[in-house]
């Protein structure tokens, strides 16, 4: 939400004496409304001024441009322009000054321009950023202060501070400069007031029922206008509501005689600062009312409208029309539209529609105000994905109350902007009104609630200060004992318990202002669950592994489930953000191979992911779903290794990945065993390269390279290994044993020794490491590989292996002897055992 300071000001009746922007967004940001960001506006303009046209003449050279004689304030410069919107001499326009430089970079320096030296610049809207028209110049109305020399920021009212501010979807009474002046307004104790509509000029005094329903018909506030006679082809507008469960309310009001053109500089200007681009005057007037009032209106061309008639009724499925944005809907029966007498003109609360847009040539304009369902407006907003400025306020919900005062603003506002005249007799269809909403506050409840002292003494004061908080939110109040009866204002949607009002007490109030006490809190006996501590073990050692962990949504697509080739019995959302995350997942799988397909599509080399999270099933009879922890690892691409790496992964990378997990969580080897009923239970693995994953003759999941027709499902390239864990089996494995625990530091220094075998290529490096380490026995701390060698002096069909060993004891300082005779110890057993020749 973008909002200008100088328009918060202006509502809040501060113009004369305005706050500084940073205390604004201060006192915003202390009660809820979240101010991210400031920008200032017209304050880089230096050396652009107001400058007087004095003479026009051909240039001598090029055919397009012309030379013009601007006067600046302090003398006459000639500047060649190339705008058809020069003014005659008289006109004023913007003019850059030598050595200005604009907000688009550019410095303003003496050129030729087909043999002429310009001396300065005459700007448009857009190379001042003060809109985005590039057409022609900025022609300056003449106005008090508008004289040649004056800096266009002070001449124009540039100078502006945009706060871009972070609503929570709860607050749409904000989303418009009138909700946030009065927000303003309670913080600073000040009264509000709604801004009354501007002066009307001309009104036409419509005998009641001759052009809208008599039924539903009210007179607009016109004050002192003069009477016009209705245009003769002006035709009685039907209006009729034939879903009110979807439109609770409905006005519209007309504005005749008007003019489409440019809007004023003024309105140019606020639209574009605001993030709006400028269309015409009466489209702008629509967009600036919604932008006042947080309320979004729609004007139609009436001429347009078919038969005259407006009928807001739900779509028939199938129906079609095209909307503003060129686009071709077509409807479903949960859709409401606004109809004219033969088909759609406008998506209620989304978009208007192509056929009845305003145009160069709409004479009649009928405004509309209404109060839309919000759950309608955001599931047709969703189901189209077609998110506009106004069904973010609908779908959020605005006041159906200000239907009334918006017409006769918006009405005011067109009129002004285009010339027209207002029709005095308005249309407002609200046959069943909505219930208003009460609330009972406590204020012994509100102190206990926030920790305050709730004597007797601090009730009454409490209540009398809560009482003044209400009102100036515009809750109305009655009092019964030491119970206050709160009647909710319409434009907050949000209040709706006795929890919400005290926590606008708060608020308002100031979070600061509440002492702050620590809770008096009891240890657990059993401490924490022992699955949080497992959960979070295992993710630290998937790091410790060398993997990056995944978190993904619990949400996924039905489709990509039967893809995986995991259970498609998965629990439905009942409300999806979207249809790609509809339902639960029932495996980890789905979510680690779109993982792996982005990272495939952006030239990844190596894959290596783990996620541990829950996993979900629907449970019959039972409303909730089963929920478990699963571990997935998922590998592909090419091996790290410090040796070699031109390998790809593989099946025992896979496994040794997985072992690793599984000793840093319970110290326990790993058994793998090929098991024919993994047809059923891993359908998503390759029926030749997969295996069930053991701990002692109890499985706790399977491993193995992924099946061809998963790959291609998902558009995967090469042999992904994958490994699924259940949690809760490794933790029932884990617990008996309890968990690994740090060990001290060692006491005594340690002795290194390293030994280099050839051995035959086929023999496993793990093997080689198990013997020498057994054979060394106690002493021997650690066995490690760092080198493999291959080629001459090695025979064919050899590989050389080099091992460091660490050699302690853990109780003395080791001798030389000790360990020589442990080392001699290891070799023979490698030369014996494993038919190795020990490298000198």
């Amino acid at each position: 939400m973008l909002a200008s300071h100088n328009w918060l000001m202006q509502l809040c009746g501060l113009e004369r004496s305005p706050l500084a922007p940073a205390d604004v967004a201060k006192r915003l940001t202390a009660a809820g409304l979240e101010v991210e960001s400031l920008r200032a506006w017209g304050q880089s303009l230096q050396q652009v001024v107001v400058a007087e046209v004095r003479g026009l003449r051909p240039h001598p050279s090029r055919e397009k441009l012309r030379l013009v004689t601007v006067f600046d304030g302090e003398r006459e410069q000639e500047v060649v322009c190339g705008a058809p919107n020069v003014p005659a001499p008289g006109g004023l326009v913007v003019f850059a000054r030598l050595g200005a430089s604009l907000p688009n970079g550019m410095r303003i320096e003496e050129r030729k321009l087909g043999g002429v030296v310009s001396c300065g610049m005459i700007c448009s809207d857009k190379e001042l950023d003060l809109g985005a028209d590039e057409d022609g110049i900025l022609i300056v109305d003449p106005a008090e202060g508008r004289v040649p020399g004056a800096p266009i920021a002070s001449a124009l009212g540039l100078v502006d501070t945009i706060y871009e501010i972070g609503l929570t979807p709860n607050r749409p009474d904000c989303l418009g400069h009138v909700g946030l002046a009065r927000e303003l307004c309670v913080l600073l104790d000040r009264p509000f007031a709604l801004p009354a509509p501007a002066a009307i000029e001309r009104v036409h005094a419509a005998k009641a029922g001759a052009l809208l329903p008599l039924a539903s018909a009210f007179s607009l506030a016109t004050g002192a206008a003069a009477t016009a006679p209705i245009p003769a082809d002006l035709p009685p507008v039907q209006v009729h509501v034939s879903a009110p469960a979807r439109c609770p309310r409905y006005g519209a009001a007309l504005v005749t005689g008007v003019h489409i053109g440019p809007s004023p500089f003024w309105a140019r200007y606020r639209l574009h600062t605001l993030g709006l681009r400028a269309i015409s005057n009466v489209v702008d007037a629509t967009n600036l009312v919604m932008l006042g009032f947080g309320h979004p209106i729609h004007a139609f061309d009436l001429h347009k409208l078919r038969g005259a008639r407006i009928d807001v009724r739900l779509a028939r499925a199938g129906e079609t029309m095209h909307t503003l944005d060129g686009q071709a809907r077509t409807l479903a029966a949960d859709d409401l539209l606004i109809c004219d007498g033969q088909g759609p003109v406008a998506l209620a609360g989304v978009m208007g529609g192509a056929n009845s847009e305003i145009s160069p040539q709409t004479q009649h304009v009928l405004i509309e105000c209404a109060y839309f369902e919000p759950r309608g407006v955001r599931r047709t907003s969703k189901r189209l994905g077609l998110h506009t400025d106004s069904s973010h306020r609908f779908e959020r919900g605005v006041d159906p109350e200000a239907v009334r005062s918006v017409l006769a603003y918006a009405s005011a506002l067109i009129a002004q902007l285009s010339a027209g005249s207002v029709v005095a007799d308005a249309v407002d269809v609200y046959p069943h009104a909505l219930p208003a909403r009460s609330v009972s506050y406590r204020p012994a409840r509100a102190l206990q609630l926030l920790g305050l002292p709730a004597g007797a003494s601090e009730r009454t004061a409490h209540a009398q200060h809560a009482r003044a908080v209400f009102e100036r939110l515009g809750c109305q109040l009655s009092v019964s004992g030491e119970t206050l009866a709160v009647r909710l204002p319409t434009f907050r949607p949000d209040l709706g318990r006795e929890v919400d009002l005290i926590e606008e007490w708060a608020r308002i109030t100031g979070y600061d202002t509440i002492p702050t006490a620590l809770p008096h809190l009891r240890a657990s006996d059993t401490g924490s669950a022992p699955e949080i501590g497992f959960v979070r073990r295992l993710r630290e050692a998937g790091v410790a592994a060398g993997l990056c962990e995944a978190v993904n949504f619990a949400f996924v697509a039905p489709p990509d489930l039967a893809k995986a080739r995991v259970s498609v019995d998965a629990p439905r959302v009942a409300n999806p953000m979207t249809e790609d995350r509809s339902v639960l997942r029932t495996a980890l799988l789905p979510g680690l191979l779109a993982n792996l397909r982005n990272a495939q599509r952006q030239a990844q080399r190596s894959f290596g992911v783990f996620e541990v999270a829950r996993v979900f099933a629907t449970q019959p009879g039972d409303i909730l779903p089963a929920e478990r922890y699963e571990l997935g690892v998922l590998l592909w691409g090419l091996r790290h290794s410090w040796y070699d790496e031109r390998d790809l992964v593989d099946f025992y990378d896979g496994k040794g990945v997985v072992n690793s997990l599984v000793q840093a969580v319970n110290g326990r080897e790993l058994d793998t065993v090929l098991d024919p009923s993994l047809d059923t239970r891993a359908a998503f693995l390759h029926p030749r390269r997969r295996a069930t994953l053991a701990i002692a003759g109890q499985t706790i999941g399977c491993l193995g390279e992924l099946h061809p027709d998963v790959l291609a499902a998902f558009e995967l390239e090469g042999r992904p290994v994958y490994a699924s864990l259940d949690v809760a089996a490794l933790l029932a494995i884990a617990l008996p044993a309890g968990f690994k625990r740090a060990q001290p530091l060692p006491r005594f220094p340690a002795a290194t020794r390293d030994i280099a075998v050839v051995v035959a290529e086929a023999l496993p490096v793990g093997e080689v490491g198990a013997v020498l380490k057994e054979v060394a026995g106690e002493l021997a701390e650690s066995v490690r590989l760092f080198d493999i060698y291959r080629g001459a002096p090695v025979p064919a069909g050899h590989k050389s292996l080099a091992f460091h060993v660490v050699y302690r004891d853990p109780t003395a300082t080791l001798t030389d002897k000790l360990v020589d005779e442990a080392h001699a110890r290891a070799t023979t057993a490698a030369q014996e055992r494993l038919g190795a020749l020990v490298r000198k």
